[in-house]
């Protein structure tokens, strides 16, 4: 096997812990989406308006307009038309209620598992790319969210759900951000391994789904069995969806996709510079997302962020991630015990706490739409330099 040498030290300490899924992970760093990956380069020729217009006529199943398209993007559309045998769509109620049960949870969850995911080389990619780190890294947060709370709606996984679009549009900008990087010359696959590689879908994917249940049940989310296969079952096709392969889904079992992360998180090197200014902004960008404005109000948001995350990630990855030490000894128990005072309030008084989670639900639709949402690709590896997209 030709290990990328960023992962040859990782490998061999993974090596020790879990053989067989060490391999696996290894062996799809060196992996982008082939069948995307073929897409992209046949768009390659054609200006953005006419990409644009192919992909949308793919989106909305527009048979006349696909007939000017290339090969390879019908052919891809045509394979992800219908989902796997193994998806049922009545398996993701419990899961989607228990996020709504639990959305002011999942959010803070959601933020801290995107940390996780800036630990790996994923954070290299966008650090390359400048897309989370400038002036655009606000909408391309926002996107994210946007796309996390569409997936967990009823419906939203449907051919014509928005879920659905959402996710196979990440899959295609991965695809296209992927060709940009390879033919600016500024990584090197030999030492990093694929740019945005299949390994990455499958820990982010590991990420999104187990690590997300386990950090949102530290806060103090209390999910039956039932919500958590569900919900492991929503990230599934998701991840189908956004281009994870089946090797990587371990058929949306909760602890082997655990491992997954585990394992992986082991065979990447460790978080630098770049890791730590992506992390940064990540929680620099959350005041504004949350449309806070008082600069003291927005110092207290940042600061409290830090040291939930600090809580959740653990001193090791926080100090490698550039966050401030403090003390988190007793947050989490603090945490959990306000969300059982909620569940009390939901007993006395269910109107009252109906309208605490409403409020809740709808700030973070409206933090996370975007209404020119399309489906144009960056057409430009620095996002400084790309058409809007």
């Amino acid at each position: 096997m030709d290990i990328p040498f960023a992962y040859r030290s990782g490998y061999d300490r993974a090596r020790a812990l879990d053989p067989d899924l060490a391999a696996r992970y290894i062996e799809h760093t060196v992996v982008g989406d082939p069948a995307a990956d073929a897409v992209i380069e046949a768009l390659a020729p054609f200006d953005q308006p006419q990409v644009s217009r192919f992909i949308q006529a793919g989106m909305e199943q527009d048979a006349k307009t696909l007939r000017d398209a290339p090969q390879p993007l019908r052919d891809f559309f045509n394979r992800i038309e219908a989902p796997p045998a193994w998806f049922d769509p009545a398996s993701v109620h419990a899961g989607c209620r228990a996020f709504h049960d639990y959305s002011d949870l999942f959010i803070p969850a959601f933020f801290v598992v995107t940390l996780q995911n800036a630990a790996t080389l994923i954070s290299k990619a966008f650090y390359t790319t400048g897309r989370v780190t400038t002036e655009h890294g606000l909408r391309r947060i926002r996107q994210n969210v946007q796309h996390f709370i569409e997936i967990m709606l009823p419906g939203a996984l449907d051919r014509q759900g928005d879920g659905w679009k959402l996710s196979v549009r990440i899959r295609l900008v991965h695809a296209q951000v992927r060709r940009l990087i390879r033919v600016s010359g500024a990584w090197d696959e030999t030492v990093y391994g694929a740019p945005l590689s299949a390994a990455h879908m499958g820990i982010a994917s590991a990420n999104f789904s187990a690590t997300m249940l386990r950090q949102a049940e530290r806060l103090g989310a209390r999910l039956d069995a039932e919500a958590r296969a569900s919900f492991m079952q929503i990230w599934r096709y998701a991840s189908w969806l956004v281009g994870t392969p089946e090797a990587l889904l371990f058929e949306g079992d909760e602890t082997a996709t655990a491992e997954l992360y585990r394992i992986g998180s082991v065979c990447e090197p460790p978080p630098n510079e770049e890791a730590a200014v992506i992390a940064s902004a990540l929680l620099n960008a959350l005041p504004l997302i949350a449309g806070i404005t008082d600069p003291a109000a927005q110092r207290s948001m940042i600061a409290h962020a830090h040291r939930v995350c600090r809580a959740l990630l653990g001193n090791e990855l926080a100090d490698r991630l550039g966050y401030p030490r403090q003390r988190t000894a007793g947050l989490l128990a603090w945490l959990r015990c306000k969300r059982r005072v909620y569940r009390g309030l939901h007993r006395l008084s269910p109107e009252t706490a109906r309208k605490w989670r409403g409020n809740n639900f709808v700030f973070l639709l409206g933090a996370s739409m975007l209404e020119d949402l399309s489906y144009r690709l960056p057409d430009r590896l620095k996002a400084t330099e790309a058409s809007p997209w």
